[in-house]
């Protein structure tokens, strides 16, 4: 099976970022789902994020046109770590993207 990527980007706070990043790797854990999730700062990281097979946005930095890849707004995630409409969308995504 191959892991699945997925890249966190955020602009100037890299502690939340890096908060999202390890509850989002958490519940990826818990759910047995295999996903490497990394870290993109757009505003001090000049260029594009590291290749993901999804990227999960902060703020509007990348537009899946520019990504070659699936974009998912998840700023509700900062106030609410498991916000249900985001988490849906997310698992959506990857279901979509690696059919078991």
């Amino acid at each position: 099976m191959t892991t699945y990527k997925v890249c966190v980007v955020g602009g100037h706070c890299s502690n939340r970022v890096m908060i999202v990043a390890e509850q989002l790797t958490e519940f990826f854990e818990k759910r047995g789902i295999a996903c490497q999730v990394v870290t993109h700062l757009a505003a001090g990281e000049y260029g594009f994020p590291p290749r993901s097979n999804l990227i999960l946005q902060l703020l509007p930095a990348f537009t899946e046109s520019e990504a070659g890849c699936p974009v998912i707004n998840i700023k509700p995630l900062i106030g609410d770590p498991m916000h249900p409409a985001t988490i849906e969308k997310i698992l959506t995504q990857i279901q979509a993207d690696s059919p078991m």
